[in-house]
């Protein structure tokens, strides 16, 4: 089981891979569901750890919908993350006005992304679509260069989505499925055990008054030692 632990700043980079996080997904701003980090702060964490890094790229947390000005901050923040860090894969995702996914923009970051063995999360925008399992399968169609997909299921939590969750994973014809939002040491494995997902991904739930918690880190690890995915 992959563990993937959201990160804000280097000190909690550095204490989750000591903790035991598989990867970071690097971020600014909880409240909004993520923002993207200041770049130079992203270079600094890709340097400092030895896991995989995930940086966030998402210029404001009004919606998922994207004007060409905010498509040319994407793409220019995109840039400097290839040009200046050791990042290994971006999370974005975007939507158009009637709520499926924005190809045209997907596939301008995918074009600048090719052979640059970069990695490509679409995040959880496809939880505020018409339809999470339909965007899921589309989304398919872009492997290898989309690597995964952060979900919910299409609800406010995984344990909520775990059912859509479910029906994702099996319909999954490369994109890994990524469960997040509300994720716990204590209900990881009935999600898990429903879903059949293989990586997972928290932010609050290894946090105690906000600051990275290295009991539960430990409590998540021995809960997921007893998991079997079939």
């Amino acid at each position: 089981m992959l563990i993937e632990i959201i990160a804000t700043n280097l000190e909690e980079a550095i204490c989750a891979e000591q903790y035991g996080a598989n990867r970071l997904e690097l971020i600014h701003d909880f409240e909004l569901g993520g923002l993207s980090p200041k770049l130079e702060l992203a270079r600094d964490v890709c340097t400092a750890v030895n896991i995989p890094v995930n940086v966030m790229v998402r210029p404001h947390g009004e919606s998922f919908i994207y004007t060409p000005q905010d498509m040319t901050t994407i793409l220019h923040e995109i840039d400097y993350l290839l040009s200046n860090s050791k990042v290994s894969s971006i999370v974005f995702g975007s939507l158009t006005e009637n709520r499926v996914i924005n190809l045209r923009q997907l596939e301008s970051v995918i074009k600048l992304l090719e052979n640059t063995g970069v990695g490509l999360t679409f995040h959880r925008a496809i939880d505020v679509s018409s339809d999470v399992v339909a965007a899921y399968q589309e989304l398919q169609n872009y492997t290898p260069h989309l690597t995964r997909v952060l979900s919910s299921g299409g609800k406010d939590n995984a344990i909520g989505g775990s059912k859509q969750l479910a029906e994702m994973q099996q319909g999954s014809r490369g994109v890994i499925l990524l469960a997040g939002a509300g994720i716990t040491p204590e209900n990881a494995t009935d999600l898990i055990s429903i879903s059949k997902v293989s990586e997972i991904h928290l932010g609050t739930g290894v946090r105690t008054n906000g600051r990275l918690d290295q009991g539960k880190f430990e409590a998540l690890k021995n809960n997921l030692a007893s998991v079997k995915l079939s």
